[in-house]
């Protein structure tokens, strides 16, 4: 079955399509189910770091002025265009499954009703064909340059003088090196980015819509949320994206602070903010069904509570207003009956608003945080930073 199948829907995949993808399958870095393959992700970071790279090499043997063989340790050169751009390349394998598997399981779980089918069916239609958008892919490469050509001139006329060019009399002149960053290396990252973020809208908006359809939730429940506790997955599909922004942050913020110096509460606070602005805009999406879990749990609060009155106010008749001995009990399903409902109301309490559980959140933060242990070991010694880190974990 080809990865964008669904039972009613042969179309469906956020990852899959668009002009970006149709290059790809032609130059035959994708494979038979339409993926780009981990060459595509190879080829394509090499090619971006590789290019800048023979240049550097090239002007810097032509012409004696030009110093540039900082690029071979600019580590932002490194996350940028080999790292962040392989990884967000290469986890689009993973993110299509998943994504594909979650938008089924809403079907097989028996989630929807029979009368929401054809909404689901249309949501899925709707993401599919925003996701492969050629106008949004127009419009992320227009932006693309134009914002690399504003900000090649800007950095290195902060640096002064650097591998991607030299800032002299107020006049900034970009090098062989910084004008192929400028139109390819830089552009292709700032695009794969933009199209991972658009993506998540797409993934936002599908679930908004779901959230919307009369869904078939159970306030008993094992996984807590109705449900709906499979959509826990969701936030470890971008972890992959977020770990390949946060190698960029932590590679700029480094480079940044041997440059010029920062108080350590401005660090403490950067890295916190980026921490928390992470896993607040990805879990952010699952906020949409918040209003169905909180009427599933008032609702069967309501009907589970009156249950257990009902049971217990009929044990409380048979067996201690009529005084009956209490021998009597003994081998009785009634007291068995009475703990079941009780777990069955604490059980309906404990339902979650939010459909996101604890290792979801860790594994969003150790996509964001372990870059980030870079600019960390700017600020204490390695050895503190270590024993800190065991002290944590243990």
């Amino acid at each position: 079955m080809s990865p964008r199948s669904t039972e009613n829907n042969d179309r469906f995949s956020l990852v899959v399509g668009g002009p970006f993808h149709g290059a790809l399958r032609r130059l035959g870095l994708t494979g038979v189910d339409q993926l780009p393959t981990q060459r595509a992700a190879f080829g394509l970071a090499l090619a971006a770091w590789l290019l800048p790279a023979l240049l550097v090499v090239a002007q810097s043997l032509l012409d004696d002025r030009y110093a540039g063989w900082g690029f071979f340790s600019d580590w932002t050169v490194y996350t940028r265009y080999l790292i962040a751009i392989w990884i967000m390349i290469a986890t689009e394998r993973y993110a299509d499954e998943r994504l594909i598997t979650l938008a089924h399981h809403f079907r097989a779980a028996h989630i929807l009703s029979e009368a929401d089918q054809p909404a689901f069916d249309a949501a899925l239609t709707n993401a599919d064909r925003r996701s492969a958008s050629m106008l949004a892919e127009l419009v992320f490469l227009a932006a693309v340059l134009v914002w690399s050509s504003l900000t090649a001139h800007y950095t290195v006329a902060l640096e002064g003088r650097g591998w991607d060019g030299v800032h002299l009399a107020g006049e900034t002149t970009l090098s062989w090196a910084g004008e192929a960053a400028r139109f390819v290396s830089t552009p292709l990252f700032l695009f794969l980015v933009l199209r991972w973020i658009w993506r998540f809208l797409v993934w936002s908006g599908l679930l908004y819509r779901i959230s919307r359809l009369s869904l078939q939730l159970v306030p008993l429940h094992p996984d807590r949320s109705g449900g709906l506790g499979f959509l826990a997955i969701f936030p470890g599909i971008f972890s992959g994206f977020v770990f390949a922004l946060s190698c960029v942050i932590a590679a700029t913020m480094v480079k940044d602070l041997g440059l010029q110096e920062h108080a350590a509460q401005t660090v403490w606070f950067a890295l916190a903010g980026w921490l928390i602005m992470v896993v607040g805009l990805v879990l952010g999406p699952l906020l949409v069904f918040v209003r169905p879990l909180y009427a599933l749990r008032e609702r069967a609060l309501i009907d589970y509570g009156r249950l257990a009155s009902q049971h217990h106010l009929a044990f409380h008749r048979k067996w201690i207003a009529e005084n009956i001995n209490g021998e009597e009990l003994m081998g009785s399903p009634d007291p068995s009956s009475a703990s079941d409902l009780n777990a069955t109301v604490e059980l309906v309490q404990q339902l979650r608003f939010i459909p996101v559980d604890f290792l979801a959140v860790v594994q969003l933060v150790l996509a964001a945080g372990v870059p980030l242990l870079a600019v960390v070991a700017t600020q204490m010694p390695i050895g503190d930073l270590f024993k800190w880190i065991v002290g944590a974990v243990l």
